[in-house]
């Protein structure tokens, strides 16, 4: 079973400052095609996160102005956090206690990626896969 360090690979955290308007965010969003972004202060503290799910219980239904409000009064603060030596398993329960598609990773408090649903889901698939292929090399190799 990978790791969570080897799930998450080399990939970017793609971040937006605390402060920034929701229209901003959400173009920032669209243009690196990504669901979730976390909101970090000037010196890099992670206060929050902003997802799809945010902009429409958070701002849409309520009819909030997209440029004039900022990230921060519609964040998500309660965040589902493991640390990255937890297995892939245990992200997945609290994943599924909690109702959400996102786990933020974090090493010694400081963040190091997040993980989704289908990351898990590809990791699963191909972990399968590989079984599958083992299984077969072993039956009809005789």
């Amino acid at each position: 079973m990978k790791s969570l360090k080897e799930i998450l690979g080399s990939k970017n955290i793609l971040t937006v400052s605390s402060g920034t308007s929701i229209y901003d965010v959400t173009c920032f969003m669209a243009k690196h095609n990504i669901g979730l972004s976390p909101v970090v202060a000037e010196d890099g503290k992670l206060l929050g996160v902003f997802s799809e799910r945010d902009l429409v219980r958070r701002v849409i239904a309520k009819e909030l102005d997209l440029k004039k409000t900022s990230v921060d009064e519609v964040m998500t603060k309660d965040l589902l956090v493991a640390e990255i030596n937890q297995s892939h398993e245990q992200c997945l329960m609290k994943m599924k206690e909690k109702g959400t598609r996102h786990i933020l990773i974090v090493d010694k408090e400081k963040l190091v990626g997040i993980l989704s649903i289908k990351d898990f889901l590809e990791v699963d698939i191909k972990d399968q896969k590989e079984t599958i292929e083992v299984l077969h090399n072993y039956i009809y190799a005789r």
